[in-house]
């Protein structure tokens, strides 16, 4: 990692687990505020996209916990995590390239540094 230590590449990794929990947040008060000022037309739809969404926002803030600890569950979360985020920048291409891209490289970023075999070995729990 060059410069960079395991320590600092871990806490980094932890903050962009932090901030796409954050967005997950923000996606969950943004739908049930639509729910709660009438804006919503499905309100059944709203009402799952709503517990799918503060699920995973939980489910992300405790991987950024984990991964500075070195749990090994924690860089298998943030790989599936990393994977959906991309699948939804391909829908993203669709709308708006900018868009699209905007979602892709973090994501591809977070990848390539969860499989840098440093990260690897101090996220394996046989050290």
């Amino acid at each position: 990692m060059g410069k960079f230590t395991i320590k600092a590449t871990l806490r980094a990794l932890s903050i962009a687990f932090f901030l796409e929990a954050l967005v997950l947040f923000g996606a969950t008060g943004a739908t049930l505020w639509a729910m709660t000022s009438s804006e919503s037309k499905a309100l059944l739809t709203d009402s799952a996209l709503v517990i799918l969404t503060l699920g995973a926002a939980i489910w992300l803030s405790f991987a950024g916990i984990a991964i500075t600890k070195g749990k090994r569950w924690a860089r298998s979360a943030g790989i599936f995590w990393q994977l959906i985020q991309l699948s939804i920048a391909l829908g993203t291409f669709e709308a708006s390239l900018i868009g699209g891209f905007a979602i892709a490289l973090p994501s591809l970023a977070v990848i390539f540094a969860l499989f840098n075999p440093k990260v690897v070995q101090a996220t394996s729990e046989t050290r």
